[in-house]
């Protein structure tokens, strides 16, 4: 029992020490302080919570970060100070003046610098059918992610491959870069570059680029919503003479960009339900428009295996000519994600 006790002594010889208004103190850890409540870890009890409103005074051994109603932080060592108080001891630099407890918001440890996240997912699905009918169809696409706040950067592609009776009748890909850099919590600027191509529109090449501001409404594991918009320029070559623009196979237009990112988990992550629409419209002439939506589901299958059912819908105001102004395809596809 002696050697226990002297063990524990030991490991808390320098400890943080709370005196409570009654007059007791205790040695421990501070863990945390939030809604009026203060966490403190004794290697006798355990964790323990404290009303904080019952805190006379406390000195750290560590770090400790204070919010306060404002939004103010500090962050220093907590030294001897009247009862009441919080006087903090950085790294470098004087002392704080007298901090009053009862402005005291949030009370932690300062959390470690955040680390580069990656993320990443691909798809891919096929749909061959010989005999009778002869038809090969051939889908994929990836999103690439890296974030650090207030950095993020996002890579997305996807490629449409169709064979119809040993004729080419689909061949299209898109490529779309996306960097974001947060301003608060919540509002970013975006720069956004996107090239992209489909043969059977007569389209060799479009490319654009956009930036602006976006608001990220939520931001979790669970659900995430973003909204963007701003000024693009967009650049389009066709195969062909295009009498809609004075026989010419290449037009340049300033326009407005937009898009839409949304994500939810629901069922207690059975379901992940996803949908993205992005687009232009011409700011010198607003019959030239375009819409692009990615509309589906996810479900899990194991590990980070997942199926998913996708909608595309793509509208484009003033097409090529001859060409509908709109595409839509349904996918199934496999997937993995990390």
């Amino acid at each position: 029992m002696a050697l226990l006790v002297a063990v524990l002594l030991l490991g808390y010889a320098h400890a943080d020490e709370v005196i409570m208004k009654n007059g007791d103190r205790l040695q421990g850890k501070i863990v945390s302080m939030e809604s009026g409540k203060l966490v403190f870890e004794t290697a006798y009890a355990g964790k323990i919570t404290i009303a904080w409103d019952q805190v006379a005074r406390l000195t750290s051994e560590d770090i400790l970060e204070i919010s306060l109603p404002d939004e103010e932080t500090f962050k220093g060592k907590a030294i001897a100070a009247e009862d009441g108080t919080l006087i903090l001891k950085p790294e470098t630099g004087p002392v704080t003046e007298p901090i009053a407890m009862d402005q005291v918001k949030t009370l932690e440890p300062p959390k470690p610098p955040e680390k580069w996240k990656f993320t990443a997912r691909v798809t891919a699905g096929a749909d061959i059918e010989n005999g009778n009918t002869d038809n090969q169809k051939y889908n994929g696409d990836f999103r690439l992610g890296l974030s650090k706040r207030p950095h993020r950067i996002t890579l997305y592609g996807e490629y449409n491959l169709e064979n119809t009776s040993g004729e080419r009748s689909s061949n299209n890909s898109l490529l779309n870069l996306d960097y974001n850099r947060f301003m608060s919590e919540k509002w970013y600027i975006f720069g956004n570059g996107r090239a992209e191509r489909d043969e059977f529109q007569d389209l060799d090449l479009l490319w654009s680029g956009a930036g602006g501001v976006g608001y990220q409404v939520w931001e979790s594991k669970k659900k995430n919503l973003s909204l963007k918009i701003g000024p693009s320029y967009v650049s389009e070559d066709y195969s062909e003479p295009q009498p809609s623009f004075d026989n010419k196979d290449h037009r340049d237009y300033a326009a407005g960009f937009w898009a839409i990112d949304f994500d939810m988990w629901f069922f207690n992550r059975v379901l992940q339900l996803f949908h993205h629409d992005g687009g232009f419209v011409s700011f010198e002439d607003t019959d030239v428009w375009r819409l692009r939506t990615r509309t589906g589901i996810r479900i899990p299958i194991v590990h980070h295996i997942f199926t998913s059912l996708q909608y595309n819908y793509d509208w484009v105001n003033s097409p090529a000519e001859g060409k509908l102004n709109y595409d839509s395809r349904v996918l199934f596809k496999l997937g993995w994600e990390y």
